[in-house]
């Protein structure tokens, strides 16, 4: 089946509202926010990526802030999270940090009414708050940088998985470069290997290009073989833990090396814990 694609508008949605989602994610808001241990600031001309899968409603924005107010990316790939909290994790950096990010929402909505409505999806509406064919669950960017070009691409419906997809957007560094970003969150139970594929291809030949997400697989599985084919692992011996199942979460990069070692700085405002690394042109 091929893939489809939707082209997503920049800028703010609405806070999610109703008594049901503020029930949903009370417990996050009143949670006190941890902030992660000090980080150095990125290196002069340098582009500081992270990602980070930020398990929506077991934690929520007000936690996540000074997470990412401590790290200061310029770009961040966000996985398991509702547009609006992506929204509203945005004002309070800019609030509460004077941090300014661009909002590019990435929701994966399954394809057709049919496979909304199919069992294996049908939590994906109603985590956000809404229903099956208004799915506002998935992936987010925030950028410090100018972006263009954002679009959402879903992998092929598998009925052993929720439907899965990626974000692919473009930012331009202050040296004027062009760096193609891609977002995502790999599936289990078998699906993994042919979204690896997918994903490849569409990442192609393009440099520089980084890849960010949760691919819960680990750097040696064969499943990530296409994506290793063309792009390189900042944590390729999977040094740094991000989950208690490994180093599942990845930074992919052609046209880009490090900056000194990547980091993965403990939270407890996920399960999984942010992956962080400093990057600069290869030529």
């Amino acid at each position: 089946m091929a893939l489809v694609v939707r082209r997503v508008r920049l800028g703010r949605r609405p806070v999610l509202a109703g008594l049901a989602v503020a029930a949903l994610l009370a417990p996050a808001a009143c949670s006190t926010p941890t902030p992660a241990p000090p980080v150095p600031p990125a290196p002069p001309g340098t582009l500081r990526v992270m990602t980070w899968n930020v398990e929506t409603h077991a934690h929520g924005p007000a936690e996540w802030a000074p997470v990412v107010a401590d790290l200061r990316p310029d770009v961040l790939a966000l996985q398991e999270i509702c547009t609006g909290e992506a929204d509203e994790l945005a004002g309070l950096l800019a609030r509460e940090h004077g941090l300014v990010y661009r909002v590019v929402p990435g929701p994966v909505r399954p394809p057709t009414t049919a496979e909304a409505h199919a069992p294996v999806n049908a939590a994906l509406g109603p985590a956000c708050g809404t229903g099956p064919d208004d799915v506002e669950f998935g992936l987010a960017v925030l950028s410090r940088l100018p972006v263009t070009d954002p679009v959402v691409v879903t992998y092929p419906p598998d009925h052993r998985d929720e439907q899965r997809g990626f974000l692919r957007l473009r930012v331009t560094t202050a040296a004027g470069a062009t760096v193609t970003v891609h977002d995502t969150h790999l599936g289990l139970d078998g699906v993994a290997a042919g979204q690896a594929r997918r994903l490849a291809d569409d990442v192609g030949g393009t440099a520089p290009a980084v890849v960010l997400g949760d691919l819960n697989l680990g750097a040696d599985a064969p499943e990530l073989a296409p994506l290793h084919a063309g792009l390189t692992e900042v944590d390729p011996d999977g040094r740094l833990r991000t989950t208690d199942d490994g180093s599942i979460d990845h930074v992919l990069l052609r046209g880009l090396t490090t900056v000194g070692p990547p980091d993965a700085p403990e939270v407890t405002s996920s399960d999984h814990r942010p992956l962080v690394a400093d990057l600069r042109p290869t030529s």
